[in-house]
């Protein structure tokens, strides 16, 4: 089951070309790492499948009955509001129905009636459904493993560190689990236990991903498959970093052989052209053009 496609992206960034005529896609239950340079366009590719920026060719899309999540590099946050506050604020099935039984227990408390009890009914049913009677503890526990403790939750926003925004912003992709995630440097700001937690959650949950991150012993261990994006161009490894290593080194080996050859012909060729008279015959003109 395809959960995501890309089809020849392509993006620019003034005269520089992030990437040319990409193509890819992102199977159920893949976890995929995309590795490039730094100024490569890694966050560019990223911001693009999330709906934040426009390619300047191609297109992409994310399979429509599925739910996803994405984490920037420097998620938003209402910073007015409490950090509890904060994980109630999106669009995930949890949160819709959190808000529909509140305001549907608002209006049966208001106005009783069969249609106002009916609406409670089919809220209460979607509650049961889509899990989020607990939402509330599974959001301070997700809180909790990320260093954010009761006594944090209660605060607004603005006062945390940036470290910890981070952290709240993980929080509020991991809490719903959605079927895909797209995350940007999960593990910036976060210590070795809470790393190791998350590997275990990536390991436990049925969750496709497609992240990028600069720490590669997350990446070894999590990830099943690796993109590199290099000169513009997409190769696809299917395996982890450790594998990914053995076989770019094999490729780069392959291209500079594939150049060697071509510059050894060149230089024979070269030399043929010096050594024929200045009348040449239609086959020695073929062979110059």
């Amino acid at each position: 089951m395809n959960y995501l496609s890309v089809e020849g992206l392509s993006k620019s960034w003034n005269e520089k070309v992030l990437f040319d005529q990409i193509t890819f896609g992102l199977s159920r239950g893949e976890k995929v790492a995309l590795i490039a340079g730094n100024g490569s366009g890694k966050s560019s590719l990223m911001n693009i499948l999330a709906g934040y920026d426009k390619p300047d060719a191609g297109n992409f899309s994310i399979r429509k009955d599925i739910n996803w999540e994405y984490l920037p590099q420097d998620p938003a946050l209402n910073e007015s509001i409490s950090v509890l506050e904060n994980l109630f604020v999106g669009t995930t099935p949890s949160i819709l129905a959190l808000k529909e039984y509140e305001a549907a227990l608002i209006a049966y408390s208001d106005a009783p009636s069969e249609e106002t009890e009916k609406r409670l009914d089919l809220a209460t049913t979607e509650m049961t459904m889509s899990e989020s009677w607990d939402y509330e503890a599974r959001a301070k526990q997700v809180l909790g493993k990320l260093n954010i403790h009761e006594s944090d939750m209660a605060k607004p926003v603005g006062v945390l560190s940036g470290g910890q925004k981070k952290r709240v912003a993980l929080a509020r992709v991991l809490i719903d689990v959605p079927d895909l995630l797209i995350l940007d440097e999960p593990t910036n700001h976060l210590d070795l236990e809470m790393i190791e937690w998350l590997e275990s959650y990536f390991a436990k949950e049925n969750i496709t991903l497609f992240m990028v991150t600069h720490d590669r012993f997350f990446l070894e261990r999590v990830c099943n498959e690796i993109i590199e994006l290099d000169n513009g161009k997409i190769y696809q490894y299917k395996g982890n970093y450790s594998y990914y290593l053995e076989k770019k080194e094999e490729r780069i080996a392959s291209e500079n052989s594939s150049v060697d050859k071509a510059q050894n012909l060149f230089v024979k060729e070269l030399e043929w052209m010096r050594r024929q008279p200045k009348a040449r015959t239609c086959k020695s003109k073929s062979r110059q053009d």
